[in-house]
């Protein structure tokens, strides 16, 4: 379908807004980490119906880590997918005007029937889109009976200033789900910013469970993902505090790691603006 200029993620609505702060209060980190994505207009995408015959939808959308730590040559790729066949994507580069070739590799999402309630993502790690080289997103079509499966890139490329040489963050991540309906948001100064839970392996918990935090929105805030071993009556902080600064209307994102959340534990992710009453998702 060509360019697509928007995340699936970003344009979800489905789902509560995030409760408020619980009965206890975590001891916030010392420290704001975490590195700073802006989304760019370059992504490619495809729409259903694929063999399944619904209605799909697999993105690639392009971040550049320009916004943070220094490292403006770098992008990294967001796959994400509401299909019910699996969405596969990646990213190609062209140096110094030369052939287009694969510089990340594949990743497949798995189909899930379940759409924008409940869908699986994955990050790329970061790569160079300095003067010299651009990047590109692709995703590939679904095979039918009657059509072959299709590599299909973006139609614009970027190329990214460099101001620094420093190694790109590596965080890239294996298949995640994001639990949409528990999301949380904060509003400051017309724009918002918003949190996502998001867990590994399925939509189960199980006692190998892992549990991630995604912050995106276009206002100043700070968002981190919080633990409880105890039923919800105590929760504790278990991931650096992130920070977006005031960017509308250009959309940034921060990923935090994983951390252990198996079967006995809770997790939420809390966003909060200035001094305004925290929002958390529900508990997963």
């Amino acid at each position: 379908m060509g360019v697509l200029k928007r995340s699936v993620l970003a344009a979800v609505v489905i789902g509560a807004v995030g409760a408020m702060a619980a009965t206890v209060a975590p001891a916030m980190a010392a420290t704001t980490s975490g590195v700073r994505y802006q989304q760019l207009f370059v992504s490619a995408g495809w729409l259903g119906p694929g063999l399944s015959h619904n209605e799909d939808l697999c993105t690639m959308t392009l971040l550049s880590a320009a916004g943070s730590e220094g490292k403006p040559a770098y992008v990294s790729g967001l796959l994400e997918s509401s299909t019910s066949d699996p969405c596969t994507g990646w990213l190609q580069h062209s140096v110094k005007g030369g052939a287009w070739a694969d510089v990340s590799p594949r990743q497949t999402l798995p189909g899930t029937p379940q759409g924008l309630v409940n869908y699986p993502w994955a990050k790329t790690g970061d790569y160079y889109a300095g003067p010299g080289t651009r990047v590109r997103a692709c995703v590939l079509t679904p095979a039918t009976p009657r059509f072959p499966a299709v590599a299909r890139c973006s139609t614009t490329s970027v190329t990214l200033p460099a101001s620094s040489a420093a190694a790109p963050a590596s965080d890239g991540t294996s298949v995640l789900y994001a639990h949409n309906n528990q999301s949380a948001s904060v509003n400051g100064y017309g724009s918002s910013c918003r949190v996502f839970l998001s867990s590994s392996g399925s939509l189960r918990k199980t006692a190998a469970s892992r549990a991630s935090m995604t912050v995106m929105g276009t206002t100043t805030c700070t968002a981190w993902l919080e633990t409880s071993a105890d039923k919800d009556a105590k929760w504790t902080q278990a991931t650096a505090t992130y920070s977006l600064p005031f960017t509308n209307p250009f959309l940034d994102w921060a990923f935090s790691p994983a951390v252990a959340d198996g079967t006995g534990h809770l997790a939420r992710a809390c966003a909060q603006f200035g001094s305004k009453p925290k929002a958390c998702t529900p508990a997963w």
